[in-house]
């Protein structure tokens, strides 16, 4: 329900709640059902156009922008005029005979005007508290509307940061397959010009799906494994039913790339790298593992902007709820990535 909807809801409401209590103790003219429902029907009407004209106003000169001294003032002349207004009203239904012996200087009438006054005090209380509610959720809204935007800049950063890196790692293999092969460097090549179109596609979207990640992770693979020759074994094994969740771009083919780069490569004999992805409890768990040692502190110009980039985008995406955590488990490290389904 919008804001509009519920001030009017509210407004006619309190107005009726107010018409009711003023009739309650009102003294007509005779005491039957025409003038009791004329009574009521004007404090009612009176009160709803009036209330509404100061609406009016205080959204015409934007009070939410002024000081606070200035903003008091705005309800207590608001509730000091509306409730003369009332005495009016209250005059014209009075009990003509009852006004003449009881009303007889400015004392009576003050006394009949501070009755009116806090009898209409609710309405002016109702409507700046759902003026600031409605102002709280608008800040809020452009709070966390701003909070997004910055957060997707930075992802699109991150993202702008990686793929430069990526392909550079890419090149660096097919150069080096160069000097050993030109026949496996040009179909390098080709597979390369696969990964790009496949990256640049991934990277247009905020997420994707496991299967296209794959599609890319395969790609880098292929031409890793030319590199590597029989230094390089690797297994994917996905759980059946996840291929259709949504990752954040290039995080499978990171973690593999991490893997193959701090693991195999510095190893003379290689190794093998598996891939695993499968979930458990509420989260869909990537599982990267390969063989060798883990350091936690990579050398110095070693790298490591792939996996720092995944761990700032995991970080930004999923706020907490996702982690990346890498460790040794039987002279194997493990690269595990945990995302809830809920996000996915």
């Amino acid at each position: 329900m919008n804001h509009k909807r519920i001030y009017w809801i509210m407004h006619i409401s309190c107005w009726l709640l107010i018409a009711k209590m003023a009739l309650k103790y009102s003294l007509l003219v005779i005491n039957n059902y025409h003038p009791a429902l004329q009574y009521f029907s004007a404090v009612f009407i009176f009160g709803v156009v009036s209330t509404h004209c100061y609406k009016l106003i205080v959204d015409k000169y934007q009070t939410d922008n002024i000081s606070i001294q200035k903003f008091l003032l705005f309800p207590i002349i608001g509730n000091i005029v509306v409730g003369l207004l009332f005495l009016i009203v209250d005059s014209q239904f009075t009990d003509p005979e009852y006004k003449a012996k009881n009303y007889t200087d400015f004392s009576s009438y003050f006394s009949l005007y501070l009755d009116d006054f806090w009898v209409i005090t609710p309405w002016f209380f109702f409507f700046h508290f759902l003026r600031y509610a409605a102002q709280k959720q608008i800040i809020n809204e452009r709070f966390v509307s701003m909070e997004k935007m910055i957060i997707a800049a930075e992802l699109e950063t991150l993202k702008t940061q990686l793929h430069p890196h990526f392909f550079f790692n890419a090149l660096n293999s097919i150069k080096a397959l160069m000097i050993i092969d030109h026949e496996q460097a040009r179909s390098a090549v080709d597979q390369l010009s696969d990964l790009l179109r496949l990256s640049l596609n991934i990277g247009q979207s905020p997420e994707v799906r496991i299967s296209e990640e794959l599609k890319l992770s395969k790609a880098y693979l292929f031409l890793e494994k030319i590199r590597f020759d029989k230094r390089l074994q690797y297994t994917i094994d996905v759980e059946e039913g996840l291929s259709h969740k949504m990752i954040i771009p290039m995080s499978i083919s990171t973690l593999i790339e991490n893997a193959i780069k701090h693991g195999i490569a510095k190893q003379k004999a290689g190794g093998d790298v598996s891939i695993k992805i499968f979930q458990e409890d509420n989260f869909i768990k990537i599982q990267v593992s390969n063989s060798g040692t883990f350091t936690p502190e990579p050398q110095k110009n070693d790298g490591g902007i792939g996996l720092s980039n995944l761990k700032k985008r995991v970080e930004l995406k999923y706020k907490g709820e996702a982690s990346l955590e890498i460790k040794e488990i039987d002279s194997r490290v493990v690269a595990l990535l945990c995302i809830p389904v809920a996000k996915v």
